[in-house]
């Protein structure tokens, strides 16, 4: 097997491997050294963009300034979710300095890490649309429910963060090394089913919490005549316009870039008649650019869209600030929110 040949040579550097191996999965031939290169390249560029969004989007739920999202279920999750897209960021910075450093690194490490990543990102999304089910469609059980779990979600997460670590990381030390080759075959197989089911989960679940917002939009528009331009019916058909337009975009984003991912990835493990094709392997490569993209796109997305977390990174990175203002009608000095960019 290629691949193995090349993970024994690649933990000796004497002995350089006659084939190219990307991300520990990907076995290509020497001639698309460039390719590499370049998505090696835009790997770690896009990956180091990831690491600096996702942080500032835990550290604004962390010190939250508005004293609004620290309590919130949704944010907690969140800021799981971040925690998890910086870890997969940092792998891939890793791995990329490790590259242009030609320094030798086991191969299937950049696998176990990412495996551990991508799981936490599949269980925090998982419990996230569950909430986001909860409040939209079941809002009164919910909020009972709710009440209970926000006392011990952060201890659950965590939890969950040293489990799925210690899982996927423990046969790294235990199994021999001619089994290894086996054991990533089969940690890839499992994140991409994980992904799998995660996009059947968005697409039932959204596809329920659409249904509900539409249905909700038709009954204001019976109940406060929006037609009429009433101010409380537009003010909330705006608010579930907004979530339901964030969530789409999201969902949408994910399942587009995910469902070729994964039909990719388990072709080239288990396709004998077209594993060993260049074009899939080539497929194969510049799909993960693509995969990183959503982990820069995810807390992008929530700091733009919503006003609440907007207003929160504002304040959090100083580019909000407070200020007395004088009216120029009235000589009482009034104290309000002043927005101004901050001085390098």
């Amino acid at each position: 097997m290629i691949k193995v040949k090349i993970m024994e040579q690649s933990r000796n550097a004497s002995q350089p491997p006659a084939f190219l191996l990307v991300f520990g999965f990907i076995v290509l031939p020497q001639k698309y050294e460039v390719e590499r290169d370049v998505v090696v390249t835009l790997v770690g560029v896009l990956s180091m963009i990831s690491v600096i969004f996702n942080a500032i989007l835990v550290i604004v739920i962390i010190k939250d300034p508005l004293k609004q999202l620290r309590r919130n279920i949704t944010a907690t999750l969140l800021a799981f979710n971040s925690t998890a897209n910086v870890f997969i960021g940092l792998v891939m910075v890793m791995d990329s300095v490790f590259f242009w450093s030609d320094r030798n690194v086991f191969p299937e490490i950049v696998v176990y890490l990412n495996s551990c990543a991508i799981s936490l990102y599949f269980i925090g999304n998982v419990l996230h649309t569950l909430n986001i089910y909860g409040s939209v469609v079941v809002p009164v059980r919910y909020g009972y429910l709710a009440f209970k779990v926000r006392k011990i979600l952060v201890q659950f997460m965590a939890s969950i963060f040293i489990i799925t670590t210690t899982a996927i990381l423990i046969p790294l030390y235990t199994l021999p090394e001619k089994k290894v080759p086996a054991y990533v075959e089969g940690v890839l197989t499992f994140v991409c089913s994980q992904l799998a089911f995660l996009t059947i989960i968005f697409i039932y679940l959204y596809a329920k919490i659409f249904q509900t917002l539409y249905r909700r939009k038709r009954t204001l528009s019976l109940s406060f005549h929006i037609e009429r331009s009433s101010r409380q019916g537009m003010k909330i058909a705006k608010k579930n316009y907004e979530v339901a337009k964030t969530l789409f975009i999201h969902v949408f984003l994910f399942v587009v870039v995910t469902i070729p991912e994964t039909i990719i990835v388990m072709t080239l493990l288990y396709c004998t008649a077209c594993g060993n094709s260049s074009k899939l392997r080539l497929a194969a490569l510049f799909s993960i650019p693509c995969v990183i993209t959503t982990f820069v796109f995810h807390p992008i997305l929530w700091l733009s869209r919503l006003s609440t977390y907007k207003q929160a990174m504002k304040q959090t990175l100083g580019i909000c600030r407070r200020s007395k203002s004088i009216s120029s009608s009235a000589d009482k000095p009034q104290t309000g929110t002043v927005c101004a960019v901050t001085s390098a």
